[in-house]
């Protein structure tokens, strides 16, 4: 799998350089679900990512999510490879694993773990986020996303606590995870 950053990495990036991107509060059925998997998984932290690769023949895209059981736990990393999946196809079929070959074709598609990881890429590579975050700080959840806005910029969305029906918030430094990038909100 080609080598990408994290959309955590690329804010990480923007905050280092003293930029700040502005988050817009929205209510999304996306970041809804996504929430609903956090809390499902029993995990503090899950994202998701997803990037098309620009070097290919066809669409094909490089797909990993990150995970965290525990503050001090070590992040988990998933990948996988996914090719848009013919009409009427299960979207799950297009998972991969390995490296594809100008030569001697793609890979063959992979059972896919059925946890967290797959239901967190089916989400992305059925929608146009190319990124999904959810922390947990004791009972409240924080959830963001990112899209392709114009031009080469992204648009960053974090769920309106109101669509949870509970506090959704950014918690203290001392309670979040080992992660690199918190944007408040």
């Amino acid at each position: 799998m080609h080598h990408h950053t994290s959309l955590r990495e690329h804010l990480d990036e923007l905050a280092a350089r003293g930029q700040r991107p502005a988050f817009e509060v929205i209510e999304d059925p996306t970041l809804v679900a996504f929430a609903a998997l956090l809390d499902e998984s029993g995990l503090l932290a899950l994202d998701a990512n997803k990037r098309l690769r620009t070097d290919a023949w066809s669409p094909i895209y490089d797909c990993w999510t990150e995970s965290q059981t525990t503050p001090t736990a070590t992040v988990e990393r998933f990948e996988a490879i996914w090719a848009p999946a013919w009409g009427g196809t299960d979207p799950v079929t297009g998972f991969r694993t390995g490296w594809d070959s100008a030569l001697l074709g793609g890979t063959p598609t992979v059972t896919m773990p059925q946890d967290e990881r797959t239901a967190a890429l089916l989400m992305l590579v059925t929608t146009t986020f190319l990124h999904l975050s959810a922390d947990r700080y004791g009972t409240q959840l924080c959830v963001r996303g990112a899209m392709e806005a114009s031009g080469s910029r992204f648009r960053y969305v974090t769920l309106d606590p109101a669509s949870l029906g509970r506090s959704t918030t950014s918690a203290p430094t001392s309670a979040r995870p080992q992660r690199t990038f918190w944007p408040s909100t």
